[in-house]
């Protein structure tokens, strides 16, 4: 019998992992759960936000009304000056 016959395998494997490395995986597992039950909240609260095509057709009709009615337009005059600074000050220096 050889020496190598009588030496136990000792792979990567074989190998305990070390206690921060436990703790690790362990953290991991706990965000991997963590994102898991945030998206099936998300899956949720996204099921309850559809409109029925009458609430989106009297959503759409009463916007209409809003953007035709008089203090809507005269707002949007009166905020084009601030908007279009806005705007200027985001664009980036040429």
């Amino acid at each position: 019998m050889t020496d190598a016959d009588r030496e136990s395998w000792s792979g990567p494997e074989a190998r305990l992992p070390d206690e921060k490395r436990l703790l690790s995986l362990e953290q991991q597992l706990i965000l991997v759960d963590r994102v898991k039950s945030l998206e099936a909240r998300l899956a949720q609260v996204s099921e309850g936000r559809h409109l029925s095509p009458t609430a989106q057709l009297d959503a759409e009709q009463q916007l209409i009304a809003m953007r035709a009615s008089l203090p809507w337009r005269v707002g949007r005059v009166i905020t084009i000056p601030l908007r279009v600074l806005q705007r200027l000050r985001r664009r980036p220096n040429n």
